[in-house]
Parts: structure tokens; sequence; C-alpha cells
């Protein structure tokens, strides 16, 4: 087809170039013929402009059907292996990790620093390795170091393993929730009559993602000598530090750009009364069993409870003894003995969990949450970025590279609508 469009368009070209050159070569060729010559070529040019643009609708057509062809074969041979690793009884494959002479995925920043004194294994690598990010022009981070960052994440940052982690595109979610309390519908009454009508009504609290960032600077030396234990600990670092902030301000951020805390909101919404539970003349764990049960009459499932504090109120709830010098022994088993067992981790079914960045104004004060729609807000993946030239680090011959997240909570929905219990005065 397209060698036949080929042919016309020549044609016309050729038709064209030869009217032209009649205009030009003539010096008394008529007006007439002058008029004539010119709508020749006016409606030969037209003709020929279509013939290009099919030729091209053509070309694009034909490129189309070679990649759908591609597509089609590789499917077919993706299925086909599917298959017959399946009928072989082959396991699922896993990802390696890239190594190449003495590098690999553990000692990458190694690679990164002896690629520049012409280790060839290390330019190999450096090339093969696959990075997540290309902000700076010089971010070579293999995944794995990403996924053992998020892992960390989550023993730095307890509640992690407790609210749902919802990965969001934006600057802000927001989040709507009833404000009227659920109440038992009427009986119906005789036929004919009016169903029960209740109004109920909705707010919106907004969780705007705030960027929580650091950057670890490790001396090129040590990352040369290690092999992989700087990495290792720069990684450790980052994790610790960013999962520190995320529970700072889950518990205790002040909602002036950064998120809004469990504890500001309740202070910003009246701290109310029947919110509150406070130890009076008893063990700290019936304290805790008084505020499973206002959770509880307010229609928070036990089974969704989860009590949060700091490590010196935890352990002062573990080894609490009962009656003068612990004559009655221990409150938490007073036959054998709290320390004779492994550390409490529940009560009545309720996890109690221990969190080491507390803040220290609330040290004696635990909440006690309904987790089920507490969430919490992520952006788009971590983002690493490695450079031994930034700034002065070139010449202070060391490398840095920075971790950062988008983040974003908001206690408010759950703070006034009851999802929270403060326990006061353990």
């Amino acid at each position: 087809m397209n060698t036949e469009l080929d042919r016309k368009v020549e044609q016309l070209h050729k038709e064209i170039t030869d009217l032209a050159a009649e205009l030009r070569d003539k010096s008394d060729i008529p007006l007439d013929r002058i008029q004539v010559i010119e709508t020749e070529i006016a409606a030969k040019s037209a003709a020929m402009d279509d013939l290009l643009a099919e030729k091209k609708s053509d070309d694009i057509e034909a490129k189309l059907r070679e990649l759908d062809d591609r597509v089609k074969a590789f499917t077919r041979a993706a299925a086909q292996g599917k298959a017959a690793a399946i009928l072989a009884g082959a396991p699922k494959a896993e990802p390696g990790i890239k190594s190449i002479g003495k590098y690999s995925n553990e000692n990458f920043l190694s690679a990164l620093v002896n690629r520049r004194v012409g280790d060839t294994d290390a330019q190999e690598f450096v090339k093969a390795v696959l990075g997540t990010s290309d902000a700076t022009g010089q971010a070579i981070v293999p995944n794995n170091f990403v996924t053992s960052l998020v892992d960390a994440l989550s023993l730095s940052n307890i509640y992690r393993n407790e609210f749902e982690v919802v990965s969001v595109n934006g600057a802000a979610v927001d989040i709507p929730y009833v404000t009227t309390a659920i109440t038992a519908a009427l009986l119906q009454g005789a036929y004919g009559s009016n169903k029960d009508v209740r109004d109920f009504s909705f707010d919106q609290a907004t969780a705007t993602l705030y960027t929580i960032a650091q950057i670890a600077d490790v001396g090129n030396q040590l990352l040369r000598q290690s092999n992989g234990a700087a990495e290792q600990s720069a990684r450790r670092r980052l994790a610790q530090s960013i999962g520190t902030r995320e529970a700072t301000y889950i518990t205790n951020g002040s909602g002036s750009s950064q998120p809004l805390g469990f504890f500001p909101a309740i202070m910003a919404f009246g701290d109310v009364a029947a919110f509150k539970t406070t130890l009076s003349s008893e063990p700290r764990l019936t304290t805790i069993a008084r505020a499973i049960a206002a959770m509880e009459t307010r229609g928070n499932a036990r089974g969704n409870l989860v009590f949060y504090c700091d490590p010196t109120t935890y352990w002062e709830i573990a080894s609490e003894g009962l009656g003068t010098s612990y004559a009655g022994g221990w409150a938490v088993d007073p036959a054998g003995g709290a320390a004779a067992n492994p550390p409490i981790t529940s009560a009545w079914g309720v996890p109690l969990r221990s969190d080491p960045n507390w803040p220290s104004t609330e040290v004696g004060t635990g909440l006690l949450i309904d987790k089920s729609e507490v969430q919490m807000f992520v952006g788009s993946d971590y983002r690493i970025d490695v450079s031994s030239e930034a700034g002065s680090r070139f010449d202070q011959n060391i490398t840095g590279f920075r971790a950062e997240e988008e983040f974003g909570f908001n206690a408010q929905p759950y703070v006034r609508t009851g999802r929270v219990q403060k326990v006061l005065g353990l």
C-alpha cells in the first residue's frame, strides 16, 4: 500500500515541479495560462498533502500492529514459561541480589566510592544496579535498601503495626466522620403509621502530608573498609529517625505545620470527662479495666482496642504488687509472680504497648484506642538520593545519602467520636 502511495506522491511532485518551471522559464506566458497553472499547482499540492497524511497514518498503523504482535508473542512466551514451571513443580523465582566481584546490594556504597579510583568491578556494579530515584542525577540505591528501611520503620514506629497505613497521591486527605451517636431504632407502630426518622451529622478533618527527611553522611574510608557494615548502620539510623518522628507526630503532633496527634487533639476538642478514666486507690490494671468498660459502653468492641503508654508506666503495671510490701502477691499474677513469667502483652485480650517515643509530659498517662478506623497516610515511595559531591562532601571525602517520605495524620475524627479513652494517674 505504501509503495503505491509513494508512487502517487512522486508523480504529483513531478507535475507540480513542471508547472512551476513553466511559470519560471516563459516570460511571455498569457495571463489566463498563469491562472490555470496556479490553480493546478494548488489542487495538486492539496492532493499531495492528503496522500502524505494517508501515508503517515498507514505507517503508524503498521508500527502499532508490529508492537501488538510483539506483545502477543511476549505474553505467549511468558505464559508458556509459567506453564512449564508449574508442570515441572518449580518454585516461584525470587529476585536475586546483584553482585559483581566483591560488590553486592549490601555494600553498594563501597562500589560508589571505589568506582572513582578505577575499580572495574565497582564500575560495572554501579552500571548494573537498579536505582529508585534519580532526583540528584547520582541516586544509585538498590531496591532492597528501601525495602529494609520500610521494614525497620515498623520497629521504630509501633503504630505502623496497629493502624492502617494508606498510600495516597496528593498533598492532603479529607477524613469525613459522623458526629451523631448511634441510637436504637423504634418499633414500627400501627399499619400506615410513619417510620422513625433520625438525622445524623457529618464533620470533616484534613490530614496534610508533610515531608520527613534526614541525611546520613558516612566517611568514604569507612565505606571502603567496612564491607557493608557502614551501610547497615546508616540504614538503621535513617529508619529509627524517620520512625521516631512518625510516632511523635501520632501522639503529640501540634497540628500547626505538622500532623495533629492524639494528646493535642484531646485538648483542642474539650478533653471530655466521659472520655477519661483516672486511677483511684486501685491497681493500675483495674483502672485500665474501667477504661475498657467505658469504651465498650460507647460501642467500641474490645477486640479492636489497644492500650498505649510510656515504658516506665508499662513496667510499673507489669511489676505492680498488691497490699503492703506486696503481701497480696503480684497484680498481674498473684500466684506465680510477674517476674517469673514472660512480660505481659495483653489484659483481657486488649494488647498493651510500650512506646519509647511517648511524650515526656504525658508519662503516667495512657491512651486506650479503638484502632479499627484509625489511619495514617504516606505519599509516594521512599526516595533515596546518594551523593559524594553535593556541598562540601567531595572535599571532606564523605558520601551522604538522604531518605525522605510524605506523612500525614489527624487524630481529630477519632478523638471527637469517642474512639480514644485517656487513662490518667498510672
